[in-house]
């Protein structure tokens, strides 16, 4: 198995009058660089304690506290799609440890909501292998957050440059040459070690690069989404009009392409006025008036598992 769970109990939380072994599950998957000792995902422990949902995060292959394959080095992922094996696997797991939950959801940030939306076809295929074998939580959907689903074209060298660094992403698959450089101010605590510093890998950026570029927008035009996405009982997407990274008409192209399983189901686009691509990682202001990012995944996953909003 490539998917080892540690947790942390909120049991003694003050609304623990709650029985916990039944609330929802929230999977979180989150993005290149990153790992669960970020503020995005400390702020979404402190929502889901007060909305009585269980978070459980998967830190990607070579992030976080998660080894790598050998001859890896942090943070280096050559392979999108061994990433979104590893997520199928990841909700298999926690949905049958977890299984008087009433119900589970999937969430992911940048390139953790796009492995989650191409993670929804071997998700349902494994819940159709063992429905008749045992007892599962239903599966609510899925919550991507400025999803990696398209890329700005001026973050994109020239093209000469982008072929030569392919080609060296082979050899030297863990070196960072000419690419993003990753600053983790959203590291929470501060001093946190579990994200990755300095410029990404070479084959991370080739792969997310031939992912936003190519794959996704080819997906669009040729029917592909619908057929990944097929059978799938929610969609929520949360993007910033301000996303300088992610053209939100990227995402409105991909996001009108997603069928639902009926005509009951929940597909919902919320575009946050003034927000870039890192507003899962900003700090709440005291703002009563204004929802914040997590307001609205919260209404969205409590509508899911038809809880009252708290």
């Amino acid at each position: 198995d490539n998917i080892h769970a540690s947790t942390a109990d909120h049991s003694m939380h003050k609304r623990s009058m709650h029985n916990s072994d039944e609330w929802p599950l929230l999977l979180y998957v989150h993005g290149v660089c990153e790992s669960a000792e970020t503020w995005g995902v400390q702020t979404l422990v402190q929502y889901c304690a007060k909305h009585c949902w269980r978070l459980i995060v998967l830190e990607l292959a070579g992030h976080g506290l998660s080894e790598n394959k050998a001859g890896l080095g942090r943070a280096t992922c050559p392979n999108f799609d061994d990433l979104v094996n590893h997520v199928v696997e990841f909700a298999e797991q926690m949905s049958g440890n977890f299984s008087r939950s009433r119900g589970f959801a999937m969430c992911g940030c940048s390139l953790g909501g796009a492995l989650v939306s191409f993670a929804v076809r071997g998700i349902l295929a494994t819940r159709r292998d063992k429905t008749e074998q045992h007892e599962h939580p239903d599966f609510y959907g899925i919550a991507l957050l400025a999803p990696s689903l398209g890329v700005n074209p001026g973050a994109i060298p020239p093209s000469p440059v982008v072929t030569a660094l392919k080609a060296l992403s082979f050899f030297l698959p863990s070196h960072g040459v000419l690419t993003p450089i990753e600053h983790p101010t959203y590291a929470c605590p501060p001093n946190s070690r579990r994200n990755f510093s300095g410029r990404w890998p070479l084959s991370t950026s080739s792969m997310l690069l031939d992912l936003t570029s190519n794959r996704v927008p080819n997906d669009v035009v040729s029917g592909n989404v619908q057929q990944t996405m097929e059978g799938l009982p929610s969609l929520f997407v949360l993007m910033g009009d301000k996303d300088e990274i992610v053209p939100l008409q990227s995402v409105l192209d991909w996001f009108d392409a997603v069928p639902l399983s009926s005509d009951n189901g929940e597909k919902m686009l919320t575009v946050l006025k003034g927000a870039g691509h890192g507003f899962f990682h900003e700090r709440l202001k005291e703002n009563k008036k204004k929802k914040t990012a997590f307001d609205h995944l919260f209404e969205y996953l409590n509508r899911c598992a038809k809880k009252d909003f708290e």
